[in-house]
């Protein structure tokens, strides 16, 4: 049995690797980039990937590659049910709706006359969105049909950068400098307001669709649950920014220790399985009516956020105390046992 493993490892891969070393499971790194990357998984059972949301090279080669090693009988990480949908809102307003998950009201428009009828018959304010972006970044709060519009006329126009990364860096510094305190960090991390990190998503231009989400006011905060391999749910309350409506990205953020409504948690478990994904992270506000309402769900997010939560529900809803430590190693021993299961005798 052996794994490969995305070459210059980040995020989930670097905990993956630990944990195939030190446990003596069988590895080899992967050049996803290589022209005869397929040949080169040729040997392997089951290929584990977590790709980067800010490099749009992965962006590109990620649901090609993936699609295609899965369709070669190869267990994969992440699956078609968690990687198709990754970091694209629209679609995941399709999928939710689709089965009946208690999404935010959202709409998408293709046609910018239908978009500007819309908002002059609509309520506002409203919450517009790329669909990409990571951080809050891509999001603003429009109040009136005036600033609609504009948007609209925009979007059907010269269109949005698809990634502003000065006001992301700067809100992402600002952030962990809030998390850590370390005037160090602070200055290391501004290099990146005048170095672009990512030249193909600063200079790619999303257009000719338009993406408004209803604004849910009186949140405070947003729930960010994960569940991993359908059976284990942690995760973080982040707290709104200060003057703002969002919560992402803020780094003001209390772990979750067994103080949420088993119906939320339910919910989470339902549709986990019903996505059949074993890897998703919700992030969860509260309709006027105080019921839990999904805004985005993506399968990749932050390791070392989560490492210190003080516990976890498992599938039945019980409580268990103690950090969580390398959860990433749950999503190896997921993998395994799909090998397993797929190359038992019939």
């Amino acid at each position: 049995m052996k794994i490969g493993i995305q070459q210059n490892p980040k995020g989930f891969a670097v905990k993956w690797i630990k944990y195939c070393e030190k446990n003596k499971i069988d590895y080899k790194l992967i050049d996803v980039c290589s022209n005869d990357v397929i040949q080169s998984l040729k040997d392997c059972d089951a290929f584990m990937w977590h790709t980067d949301h800010l490099s749009r090279k992965d962006y590109q080669i990620a649901k090609r590659l993936l699609t295609a090693v899965e369709h070669a009988g190869k267990v994969c990480f992440p699956s078609i049910y968690e990687n198709w949908h990754y970091d694209d809102k629209v679609a995941q307003k399709y999928l939710l709706e689709a089965i009946d998950a208690p999404l935010i009201p959202s709409y998408v428009f293709y046609e910018e006359q239908e978009a500007l009828d819309w908002a002059a018959s609509t309520s506002w304010p409203k919450v517009f969105k790329l669909t990409g972006g990571a951080g809050s970044s891509n999001v603003k709060l429009i109040h009136t049909e005036k600033q609609a519009r504009k948007i609209i006329r925009r979007a059907f126009g010269r269109g949005f950068i698809a990634f502003d990364q000065r006001k992301y860096f700067l809100d992402e510094t600002l952030s962990k400098y809030r998390q850590h305190k370390s005037l160090w960090r602070l200055l290391k991390s501004f290099r990146h307001l005048f170095k672009p990190l990512n030249k193909e998503w600063v200079s790619h231009i999303e257009k000719h669709y338009v993406y408004f989400q209803e604004f849910m006011p009186n949140n405070d905060f947003d729930l960010r649950l994960v569940v991993v391999n359908q059976e284990r749910i942690f995760g973080l309350k982040r707290f709104n920014r200060k003057g703002d409506f969002k919560a992402s990205g803020s780094g003001n953020m209390d772990f979750l220790n067994n103080d949420v409504d088993k119906s939320i948690l339910q919910l989470t478990l339902d549709v986990a399985r019903k996505l059949k994904m074993n890897s998703v992270a919700y992030d969860i506000v509260f309709d006027n009516n105080e019921e839990p309402v999904i805004i985005e769900i993506t399968y990749a997010y932050s390791t070392s956020a989560y490492e210190k939560c003080p516990g976890y529900w498992d599938k039945n809803l019980n409580w268990i105390d103690g950090e969580i430590g390398n959860y990433s190693a749950w999503m190896v021993d997921k993998v395994i046992e799909k090998i397993k299961r797929t190359s038992a005798p019939k």
